[in-house]
């Protein structure tokens, strides 16, 4: 059943959805809809777009569709001066796999009194075909990176605008290293992902085996990853969890931690690791940018928008097909994604183990660097552009 019902939402639903035919009013408020209530990436997102734009000024509304809501984590994170006047524009938080119930549950009528932008995070240069039916109905796209936009923007006549997510440095929990039993003179290599986004995405496995390299000479490491995911369903995450039983320098916490919580975790860290095979944006890499912990990150998709060898240790990767039963990912035809290499990832920790007053003086480059793009293409930017493109 649930494989009819993907094919029909693909198919016949997203093609259904009429376009709104009303222009871009500047002067309305922005309703931001999305997964607000939910510990999920594009819950994330729409929240610092609501937070983003409620501190330049501007008017908002917001529009929770979670499917399984779960307001407690999120409590304080509200902006204040919500409007209840009905909005002139709509940002969309929602892969189009996710628009046709958010769209059905809010009002097809409803959906045509505003002018609609959708913000998709995608993570291959190719497009699924049903991401390619969601564009009728949208007279915007927002993207997270230059390599998001590459690939969407043929696919549609609308303007195609990246806007990354608006990081900021959050409120940081201390004492993080003693939580988990680390010591403070250890070198803490961390990764935070979510095995629900595709774990061979993430390439958790990747950083395993990076860190072994290193940790033969480095016997005071410590790799510590956070994982979202339910063990009990996923059987990726429980093989990854197995593959480092019983090696006391590998801790895999599947805890649930706050934003704080997390922040701090990466700010007590010694270099932060992601060998993505491909990212949207790369939200957490951006994060430990801002944290000030050094970054050594995969040298190709999302990431490569404000990570540059001045600024990270890159990680050069021959691209390889996609193989992957992830339902976004399974079956697309000439897809490709990055397979970075673990030897070379060893060599930029011990680049870092051996020189950590360098180490910090270029991530202070890279959050110097990460502020001037994150200032030059907000969303207050973003919206300002689309209203000079109606009054043209």
């Amino acid at each position: 059943m649930r494989t009819i019902y993907r094919f029909l939402r693909a198919h016949l639903l997203q093609r259904l959805i009429p376009r709104s035919r009303l222009a871009f009013n500047s002067r309305r408020p922005v309703e931001i809809v999305g997964y607000l209530s939910m510990a999920v990436g594009v819950g994330e997102s729409a929240r610092l777009c609501a937070g983003a734009l409620s501190e330049v000024g501007r008017t908002i509304s917001l529009s929770d569709v979670s499917t399984h809501p779960n307001e407690n984590s999120f409590a304080g994170w509200t902006p204040s001066g919500l409007s209840t006047e009905l909005p002139g524009s709509r940002i969309w938080h929602l892969n189009p796999p996710m628009l046709p119930r958010a769209i059905l549950k809010k009002g097809v009528a409803n959906f045509t009194r505003a002018f609609n932008i959708g913000y998709f995070a995608w993570e291959l240069e190719v497009v699924p075909a049903e991401w390619r039916n969601a564009m009728h109905y949208m007279n915007a796209v927002f993207v997270p990176s230059e390599f998001t936009r590459r690939a969407i923007a043929p696919l549609t006549k609308a303007p195609v605008i990246v806007v990354p997510h608006p990081v900021t440095e959050a409120a940081v929990t201390d004492g993080m290293r003693e939580r988990f039993g680390i010591g403070k003179d250890a070198f803490l290599v961390s990764f935070i992902f979510s095995a629900g986004s595709s774990i061979n995405r993430k390439n958790p496995q990747a950083v395993v085996d990076a860190f072994r390299i290193f940790a033969a000479e480095a016997p005071g490491a410590v790799l510590l990853m956070k994982a979202s995911g339910d063990v009990n369903k996923d059987g990726g995450l429980r093989e990854l969890i197995a593959s480092v039983k019983g090696d006391s320098r590998i801790k895999i916490v599947t805890d649930r931690l706050s934003n704080a919580d997390i922040n701090g975790l990466i700010r007590c860290s010694d270099a932060y690791l992601s060998l993505h095979r491909s990212e949207g944006f790369g939200l957490t890499v951006a994060e430990a940018i801002m944290q000030r912990t050094p970054v050594i990150s995969t040298a190709w998709s999302g990431t490569a928008d404000f990570c540059d060898p001045d600024n990270t240790w890159l990680v050069d990767s021959p691209l390889i097909p996609v193989v992957d039963t992830h339902p976004e990912f399974a079956g697309l035809a000439g897809a490709v994604w990055a397979d970075p290499s673990p030897e070379a990832a060893a060599a930029h920790l011990r680049d870092i183990f051996r020189a950590p007053e360098l180490a910090l003086d270029k991530a202070e480059k890279a959050r110097a660097f990460l502020l001037r793009y994150l200032a030059e293409n907000s969303y207050e930017k973003a919206l300002q552009r689309l209203a000079t493109m109606q009054a043209s």
